[in-house]
């Protein structure tokens, strides 16, 4: 798999991930052993995770998948407000049977998604009520409508990054072309720096989101679980797995 930064300039090694996609971007703060950016690096570039993430979406689909690019970083716009779903990695593959793949991933240590949809909505409704210009009211509004047939009041209470990035996979184009299949890709990595009691409630986040969309569980075990949902019409997987690194 080639591997490549948003400026399609090579990376090589996990070297070149942190300058060319860290430094570069002035996100060095974020770049951290132990931490999600460095865990995800390290495990594609020196631990086979290009394979293990292979083996485990060809095993869902019941056929042979390869994978020919991904870019760290990767922003996917979803609409008209700004900057769009960044993707920790975004990967393009081929099945044998020549659908097109696109996985997003979402490294995590034990860092939450986000604050809640609640929150994030009604600081956008006092900023646009205040007189700030802001687009951010619209946006919610519309990733509510995409995720959801029918709102009810509990679903404010959900994580606010799950409500965009599984829009942000699904919306995900490599020569203006979308995938045939689209798949969220959730990897913890379980570090030193790992806390158990964070993490067990940002499982629990996910689960209460999964449940609230159309969904049904694939496959579930200690390590993994697989949903397939329904968001705005079309069908997507979501995967949460974890890494131990201790």
């Amino acid at each position: 798999m080639i591997y490549t930064d948003s400026k399609g300039d090579r990376i090589n090694n996990i070297n070149d991930w942190e300058t060319k996609v860290f430094q570069s971007s002035k996100k060095e703060k974020h770049w951290k052993i132990g931490r999600s950016a460095y865990e995800l690096a390290d495990f594609m570039m020196n631990s086979d995770g290009e394979a293990m993430i292979m083996k485990i979406v060809s095993d869902l689909l019941n056929e042979n998948v390869t994978f020919e690019s991904a870019t760290p970083e990767l922003e996917i716009r979803f609409d008209q407000y700004g900057h769009g779903r960044e993707h920790d990695l975004g990967i393009w593959g081929i099945t044998d049977s020549k659908k097109k793949v696109f996985v997003g991933v979402e490294s995590k240590v034990d860092e939450s998604f986000n604050e809640k949809i609640s929150d994030a909505f009604i600081l956008a409704k006092t900023n646009e009520l205040n007189g700030v210009k802001t687009n951010a009211p619209k946006r919610i509004e519309e990733l509510l409508k995409r995720n959801f047939k029918v709102l009810k009041p509990e679903y404010f209470d959900l994580r606010y990054q799950l409500l965009y990035s599984t829009v942000g996979t699904l919306d995900a184009t490599n020569n203006k072309t979308k995938a045939d299949i689209s798949i969220l890709l959730i990897i913890v990595f379980k570090t030193n720096l790992y806390n158990e009691v964070k993490g067990i409630e940002n499982y629990r986040d996910y689960i209460r989101f999964v449940n609230c969309v159309d969904s049904e569980r694939i496959k579930s075990k200690s390590d993994i679980d697989i949903h397939k949902l329904k968001i705005d019409d079309r069908f997507m997987y979501s995967i949460y797995m974890n890494i131990d690194k201790k």
